[in-house]
């Protein structure tokens, strides 16, 4: 493998505090007397067993979030009674989390790249394991809301946090297929979910603690078991590396070297002593260095100096020549998750009152929603969630993995503009006639719209990484998932007022969003992409 031609900053700054750049033969094959890239470094170290641990790791880590996000939905059918819960107030529930993920989204994309990724990791889904299990022992509405929220300010970080991670330690050839590969393990993760939920949620169960204080039925030890990804996403992490990509862009040369030497040591099974590479360029950009150094000096508050990093950190993104980008994929990400999980979290509730009137194939969806809506019911007992209804998730999550698998592949023959496109197009076309379905061919036009969407966010993350330097990419993926989760957020409170006023609306309008998506990724071509793509 020949070198390409690379840049070392010399130990020792030049005139005005400037480092100089001495250019190194881009033939020489000795890496033992170059300073190396990040690039370069990471090829060497290799693809073998360190690579399957962080695929371990990524399987229940990626999954923490979907279990998180929708596991409220998958209860709301059977908990709604016993809550007296309101269309309003199932909305609530389903946003409660998002509203979480939006508040602390700034936060821990600001913490990632100034503090690392790793430790924040195992600390971020722990606290997230813990918020969960509370949630699953709470008897009240108010409870669960607060405790749901808590949840989003936890989990927020890790998610955001690992995409940048796993992108920092493969080689450039892989990160698509790796950052897709993420969108595959959380499908998966959402045919494990409904199948959990099919297995435990239609059963009678219930336990009582501390003479009735607490009660424990079906649908809140769903929400006890959802927690498990988080747990052991917390555990693995914990054995984890530093990112070396983040290490060396922080200066932090020797600390990298050591990481690039383990991942060497284990993916050859050779001694880490003969990794090639022995010396790394300081990848820290000179402006930044000078900035850095220059807010030091100025700012002894260790708090106020916080502030300020962070707040630098979050207004570069709002700026040139990050801002025509930054404004681009948070709108793109905003209207794709508003419309994608607005449905998805209301699948549930769909299915349910479909299965609660007999003998409807023949009717529209919209005609079985006015039939639920005029039925009273007067005894929680009377309500049993058919485990039809999570059939039919199940149905819905494994044609949402097939098209993950089918769009890893078909993303490296046309291209993420391209896939991003058809996928925005197929969407806008199930949901404009989703509501003048039958009832037999509602759950079709649903596994369509969700597989399509869901396959098409990640592929957004994907552009986000390639776009945005090292040391802004964490809070750019925090920032773009944060837009995402407004609209999350807004959907789930808009969604039932305009079904109260018409049931074909609210498809009508998450179609016409999605198409409108479709033609706004068409600035985003793929030579503006490549070109960005080794910032």
């Amino acid at each position: 493998m020949q070198d390409s031609s690379i840049n070392e900053k010399t130990d020792e700054p030049g005139e005005n505090g400037v480092y100089k750049f001495s250019e190194i033969d881009p033939k020489s094959k000795d890496l033992s007397q170059q300073s190396v890239d990040f690039e370069t470094a990471i090829s060497h170290t290799g693809y073998g067993k360190f690579n399957y641990f962080l695929l371990l790791i990524a399987f229940p880590a990626t999954c923490s979030n979907t279990f998180d996000t929708t596991s409220m939905s998958f209860a709301l059918p059977s908990a709604a009674c016993e809550l007296q819960l309101t269309d309003f107030d199932k909305g609530c529930l389903n946003g409660a989390i998002f509203a979480g993920m939006i508040s602390s989204a700034f936060l821990w994309g600001f913490l990632s790249d100034t503090f690392g990724r790793q430790r924040l990791l195992t600390i971020g889904y722990s606290i997230d394991a813990i918020f969960g299990l509370i949630t699953g022992t709470s008897q009240t509405f108010c409870t669960i809301l607060i405790f749901k929220f808590l949840s989003g300010v936890a989990i927020c970080g890790p998610y955001s946090i690992f995409v940048a991670y796993l992108s920092e330690l493969f080689i450039g050839k892989y990160r698509d297929s790796v950052i897709m590969s993420t969108g595959i393990f959380t499908s998966i993760g959402g045919i494990i979910q409904p199948i959990m939920a099919w297995y435990l949620i239609p059963k009678n169960i219930h336990y009582d603690f501390f003479n009735g204080a607490i009660r424990v039925n079906s649908w809140r030890i769903f929400i006890l078991i959802s927690t498990l990804p988080s747990i052991m996403a917390a555990v693995l992490t914990a054995f984890c590396v530093e990112s070396p990509k983040f290490l060396m862009s922080q200066g932090r040369r020797d600390e990298a070297l050591r990481v690039f030497r383990t991942i060497y040591a284990i993916n050859t099974g050779k001694p880490a002593h003969t990794y090639p590479v022995k010396k790394l360029i300081d990848e820290r950009r000179r402006s930044m260095i000078a900035d850095q150094s220059e807010r030091r000096r100025r700012i002894s508050n260790k708090t106020v100096f916080v502030i300020n990093s962070f707040w630098q950190q979050m207004t570069a993104l709002f700026k040139k020549p990050h801002l025509c980008n930054a404004a681009h994929v948070f709108a793109v990400q905003f209207a794709a998750l508003l419309s994608m999980n607005t449905v998805r979290l209301w699948m549930p509730e769909f299915f349910f009152r479909i299965e609660q009137i007999p003998n409807v194939t023949s009717k529209r969806v919209c005609e079985i929603v006015l039939l639920n809506i005029t039925r009273k019911v007067t005894n929680c007992d009377e309500i049993t969630v058919d485990p039809h209804v999570y059939t039919k998730l199940i149905y819905v999550a494994f044609i949402t993995t097939l098209c993950f698998v089918g769009g890893s592949y078909l993303i490296t023959i046309i291209g993420k503009e391209q896939f991003l496109i058809f996928t925005f197009v197929t969407a806008s076309l199930s949901g404009w006639i989703f509501s003048w379905c039958t009832s037999t061919w509602a759950v079709h036009c649903c596994a369509i719209y969700v597989s399509v969407l869901q396959a098409n966010t990640v592929a957004i993350l994907g552009i986000v990484v390639q776009f945005f330097p090292t040391h802004l990419r964490t809070m750019a993926v925090s920032m773009t998932m944060m837009f995402g989760r407004l609209g999350v957020l807004l959907g789930s409170l808009a969604f039932p007022f305009i079904l109260s006023m018409s049931c074909w609306a609210p498809f009508m309008i998450v179609g016409t969003i999605t198409f409108c998506c479709a033609i706004a990724i068409i600035p985003l071509l793929p030579s503006k992409v490549s070109q960005q793509a080794n910032t």
